[in-house]
């Protein structure tokens, strides 16, 4: 897969053009507890074309990894009881 990242004197220039801090162009990643689950948010700085592909590649790193860990994802499951009248 090609590189999708900026290259540290490309994420030098944007932090210096929009006064970032230094975290801010370091990757993050928030996590968030509802009463359902646990929501996981990744934030990133990457060029503009190949954005899908990098999300999809991160989210299957993400799930490789949640598995040789044991852990699995819960879903909500509902019944559907009727159907309208067409």
């Amino acid at each position: 897969m090609p590189s999708y990242q900026l290259g540290t004197n490309e994420a030098a220039e944007l932090q210096r053009r929009d006064q970032l801090p230094t975290a801010g162009v370091e990757p993050r990643v928030y996590i968030r507890l509802t009463t359902s689950w646990m929501e996981i948010m990744v934030r990133f700085l990457t060029r503009t074309h190949g954005v899908r592909e990098l999300k999809s590649a991160i989210s299957r790193d993400i799930l490789e990894e949640f598995e040789a860990a044991g852990i699995r994802i819960a879903t909500n499951t509902y019944e559907i009881i009727g159907s309208p009248a067409i």
